[in-house]
């Protein structure tokens, strides 16, 4: 082998030592330079030419068979990363970053299709710089690549501003213009047969994509397309399960009202048969639903009520009862009053005014079932009511006979006998009068009330007058005259009094208490009630029985008590001071004890009877019960009670 092979050999091996390292291009440019330096032949220097074009061909394939693996390490790596579930939006951030990072572009984008139009929206766009881009609208007309319906391929341009064969139009000159876009690189999303957009990246300069750049973007536009399939069908689940979540949710809470308004229903039945009256069950309604509640007949009047509910409008009230009448359904009035419909097989017998504590909204802030439940109980008393109607006017017609009876005819004694076994109870006499107020309405309250309370009624003139069970006169007037009032919106004044046994004693009580009622009037007391008790020594002169006893006890009581447990003196003070006229200093020679002593005790009348015992009213009511006292016309039931002493 001559010189000449060896040094040949030698630099082939160079080079090969050069290629083995992955030397930089300009180590084989010097290995050719020392090369020319040393005089080597021209034939060798071309031999080593070539070797080192053969050479950085070599290291070119490497790299990129390195940048290859590099680009499928990557995507594969997007494609584990778009394997995980996770929203559209997302979804689309993910493929538009790698996407810009894969072919290391200014911009990407995608560009999803409506599928009934076939024009694009770019949803995300990673690297963009114009807030127009995101939500671009771009026509089918305008794709470059095709329309979706052929299925398009990719397309590319390095310089779309340039390239007279790229597709020109206004939406997208635009959107290249905003982001001073010249290459462009598109591909679509397909999914099976259907094209689902396009994914998109660009630069802002010129750049000649190569077959692998748009080879490794249709393989990240396949590996999305799948992705944004996946994610598009988890939203859609997802949605779905909110509505069966939402469903069950509201199918959950209506078994929940309706096992409520079965065991609510379970009890007011079961105080129906109890005997629950109207008023019991409206009140236990207001407290339960809070708000007013009242109850109307066929007619609209009113028949009873709890809690406050604003007086409807009559030419409303008409047209949306008889509406809620004819569909069976609840309708609100304009104030927010709802209005429910009462029947009883397709019978009406009213409707129930419902007016809520809060203003609802819609169908929400209505009690629903419930409120159903107590209509359907207020239906159930009405017709029961109306069953007792007959035997009530019986009743009524026994009661006006009884306060007229003089005793004479042995019909109405043998038809009052009945009455005995009720009488059995304490019954109460209450005698109302309304001012002004409509004869049908006071009528049909009063019915009402009678009904509710088990007692009887009669209306004479403008008196109203009602036999009730009870044994507390006063409370019985007050609650009449409350709820008179409240019914007809007129002032009421009503008396009462304690109805002993016997049909003569029901004619008694209603006279004592009309006198009662008549006394009220005179005495300026109009509007109120009060039993014959309550008038002081009027109310003692007005009762069948005269109850000195009683009014003695009422007026003097404090200082009898005080004077039987301590064997003190007011009561005597009290009568030496009237006796002084009102003179400590006198009253104190009366009793023998000094002025001062005098006044303590009165301090002490004062802390027992109140600040007002010397004011006249009551003042006259002391003198007349200390001259009762005085003169002995009721004995006492104990000796040594200062009470005690034997008839005058």
């Amino acid at each position: 082998m001559t010189e000449e092979d060896s040094q040949t050999g030698t630099e082939v091996l160079h080079i090969l030592e050069l290629l083995a390292e992955e030397a930089p291009a300009h180590a084989y440019e010097q290995l050719v330079a020392r090369a020319r330096r040393s005089g080597a032949a021209p034939h060798l220097i071309d031999q080593l030419t070539r070797a080192k074009g053969l050479a950085l061909e070599v290291n070119a394939l490497f790299e990129r068979r390195r940048q290859r693996e590099a680009e499928l390490a990557a995507l594969v790596g997007t494609a584990l990363d778009l394997t995980a579930p996770s929203r559209l939006d997302a979804t689309l951030r993910l493929i538009t970053r790698r996407a810009r990072l894969l072919l290391n572009t200014d911009l990407a984008c995608t560009a999803l299709a409506d599928e009934t139009t076939g024009d694009l929206t770019v949803g995300t766009a990673d690297g963009a710089v114009s807030a127009r881009t995101a939500g671009h609208r771009i026509p089918a007309a305008a794709l470059a690549g095709g329309t979706l319906g052929e299925l398009p391929g990719p397309f590319w341009t390095a310089d779309h501003l340039a390239d007279d064969g790229a597709g020109h139009t206004d939406a997208l000159e635009d959107l290249l213009q905003a982001e001073s876009l010249h290459a462009v690189l598109g591909v679509p999303l397909r999914a099976g047969d259907r094209c689902l957009g396009f994914l998109y990246v660009a630069e802002r300069r010129t750049r000649h994509f190569t077959p692998d750049d748009v080879s490794l973007m249709c393989s990240l536009a396949d590996l999305s397309a799948v992705a944004i399939e996946t994610s598009r069908l988890l939203e859609t689940v997802q949605a779905a399960n909110t509505v069966l979540e939402d469903a069950g949710t509201r199918a959950r809470a209506g078994l929940s009202d309706a096992l409520q308004a079965k065991n609510l229903q379970d009890d007011l039945v079961r105080l129906v048969l109890e005997g629950i009256g109207m008023d019991e069950l409206l009140a236990r309604a207001v407290a339960e639903l809070g708000g007013g509640i009242s109850v109307r007949g066929p007619g609209g009047e009113r028949l009873a009520g709890h809690g406050h509910t604003p007086r409807p409008d009559s030419a409303e009230l008409e047209r949306v009862r008889l509406n809620a009448a004819a569909t069976g359904i609840a309708c609100p009035l304009t104030g927010g009053t709802l209005v429910v419909p009462l029947s009883v097989r397709s019978e009406d017998v009213g409707s129930l005014h419902f007016h809520p504590a809060e203003p609802a909204t819609g169908t929400s802030g209505w009690p629903g079932e419930k409120i159903l439940s107590y209509a359907r109980t207020v239906s159930l008393l009405l017709v029961m009511q109306r069953s007792t109607d007959v035997g009530g006017r019986a009743d009524d017609d026994l009661l006006e006979d009884l306060v007229t009876w003089d005793g004479s005819a042995e019909g109405l004694e043998r038809r009052s006998r009945r009455l005995a076994d009720r009488l059995e109870r304490p019954h109460v006499m209450v005698v109302a009068r309304p001012r002004n107020a409509a004869a049908d309405l006071v009528e049909s309250w009063a019915a009402g009330h009678a009904r509710r309370h088990r007692g009887m009624k009669t209306v004479q003139g403008d008196r109203l007058a009602l036999l009730l069970p009870g044994d507390d006169p006063a409370a019985c007037a007050a609650q009449v005259r409350a709820e008179l009032a409240e019914a007809t919106g007129a002032p009421v004044t009503a008396g009462a009094a304690r109805v002993a046994r016997g049909p003569d004693a029901v004619r008694r009580a209603h006279q004592e208490a009309v006198r009662c009622l008549d006394a009220l009037t005179a005495l300026g007391g109009a509007g109120r009630s009060a039993a014959a008790r309550d008038l002081g020594f009027i109310g003692m002169l007005l009762g069948d029985e005269h109850d000195a006893p009683g009014f003695v006890e009422r007026t003097l009581g404090p200082l009898l008590d005080h004077d039987a447990e301590r064997f003190g003196n007011l009561v005597e003070t009290l009568d030496g001071w009237f006796t002084a006229a009102g003179s400590p200093t006198r009253a104190g020679e009366i009793l023998y004890v000094h002025p001062n002593t005098v006044s303590r005790r009165l301090e002490r009348i004062t802390q027992l009877l109140g600040p007002d015992w010397q004011q006249p009213e009551r003042s006259l009511e002391l003198q007349l019960a200390l001259r009762l006292q005085r003169a002995r016309i009721f004995q006492s039931p104990a000796p040594d009670d200062p009470r005690s002493w034997e008839p005058a």
